[in-house]
């Protein structure tokens, strides 16, 4: 197990919607080896991949440097500085995402010829490198008493949706949008899905139970945990969600 202190990773001073610090780290087993950097779910996700290219929803971030890799039974705690709040004009009521490395399957045929795709790249709606298994969103005010979210709500940790780097990180996607709703699907097609998302799965911080499954009412957290039960996640960043706008005329308070 690698024990962090929080004090140790703190690695800037600016308020960011994007997670800071790196308050404990246990990789567990059947990690990815080598994809052990903490630094890596810190910061904004990633918007290239390691050759420099934009990452999307074919093209995941999948460096040593850019993912986190957590298996079963491992876990990972971040602290934001700038407290994430569980607003109701938050978009779609959701209050932050988690990044991961899945991508979406290209079923085109492939010439070695030319080594490029057959007709315009496009989906079934599988994917890859996603965790298949099951985890655990916890959150925390004071990174000493965690609240579990709801299971049944609470998507897995790297699986849908894909980051796109191209998208705004802080833009949940529509929860009506499914994943079938990506078959047949180019990547031009699965951004105007996304709406201007950079992907990733959202959490309601409403969600949150106490030990004996009661709802806790939290106003805003600070720590989040991602317990992996199975499988293997590989993280790549944490954002809080940005505020619906405000209707035109609506006065500030």
């Amino acid at each position: 197990m690698l024990a962090l202190a929080a004090a140790g990773f703190v690695f800037t001073s600016y308020a960011t919607p994007f997670a800071d610090s790196v308050v404990s780290y246990d990789p567990g087993v059947g990690y990815a080896l080598r994809f052990t950097h903490t630094e890596a779910v810190l910061g904004e996700p990633s918007r290239v991949n390691p050759f420099t290219e934009p990452t999307d929803s074919f093209n995941p971030p999948y460096g040593t440097n850019q993912v986190l890799s957590v298996g079963a039974g491992g876990s990972v705690v971040v602290q934001f500085h700038q407290p994430i709040i569980n607003h109701p004009n938050n978009l779609f009521g959701l209050d932050f995402i988690v990044f991961g490395n899945t991508g979406f399957i290209i079923t085109n045929e492939f010439d070695l010829m030319t080594y490029n795709w057959i007709g315009i790249p496009a989906t079934d709606g599988s994917l890859f490198g996603q965790n298949t298994d099951s985890t655990l969103l916890s959150v925390s005010r004071d990174g000493v008493e965690f609240y579990a979210l709801e299971p049944l709500l609470a998507p897995v940790v790297d699986n849908l949706f894909p980051t796109d780097g191209t998208g705004d990180f802080q833009i949940p996607l529509d929860p009506i949008v499914a994943p079938q709703d990506f078959s047949g699907q180019t990547l031009q097609d699965i951004r105007a899905l996304y709406n201007g998302s950079g992907g990733g799965a959202a959490f309601d911080i409403s969600w949150a139970r106490d030990a004996d499954g009661n709802r806790v009412f939290l106003p805003e957290i600070n720590f989040v945990r991602i317990d992996v039960l199975d499988g293997k996640s590989e993280i790549d960043g944490f954002a809080a969600v940005k505020r619906a706008p405000r209707p035109r005329g609506s006065v500030s308070r």
